[in-house]
């Protein structure tokens, strides 16, 4: 008697990445039980008058589901974060950065933000500056996450945090 054979059918979390053809999605999802990884293209620019010195400055990016009106930044936890080291004139021509987004789908792209901004100083030890909170007197600026008219989100730091 032939053992019955059971239809090879993948967990409902693969099912969800399937449609993605994203290999991250698919190691998030089956490696990490992660639902939704995605990847969020950001350009980060500065106005050539805002900063005075042409020292080295630290640039952190970090997504989020949506942003309270309470403050700029939330305090949850990011969907991605990054930092690097950089000069004035890398912001004037405009920084390129990938972030990587792991989570699940409860939020719409529509209400996910960006944040990005500059302090003065070097990328720390800290690799993906998911803690990192920004200083009084930093250049920031926020944009939404889903951008359906390029491929990358446009953010100019505009903006500075005044002190508490």
């Amino acid at each position: 008697m032939k053992a019955k054979e059971k239809p090879n059918r993948p967990g409902s979390k693969r099912r969800a990445v399937a449609g993605s053809a994203s290999w991250l999605a698919l190691v998030a999802a089956t490696s990490l039980g992660i639902p939704h990884a995605e990847t969020v293209r950001a350009e980060i620019k500065l106005p050539p008058e805002a900063l005075e010195s042409g020292g080295r400055y630290r640039l952190i990016v970090q997504s989020y589901d949506a942003l309270g009106r309470a403050s700029i930044i939330p305090a949850g936890r990011p969907r991605a974060s990054t930092q690097r080291t950089i000069t004035s004139a890398d912001l004037v021509d405009g920084v390129r950065i990938d972030l990587i987004e792991l989570g699940d789908e409860s939020t719409s792209a529509s209400e996910r933000r960006v944040i990005a901004w500059v302090e003065p100083g070097e990328a720390d030890l800290e690799f993906d500056a998911r803690r990192a909170k920004p200083m009084p007197g930093s250049f920031f600026g926020v944009a939404p996450s889903a951008n359906e008219t390029s491929e990358s989100v446009e953010i100019v730091l505009d903006r500075r945090m005044r002190a508490v």
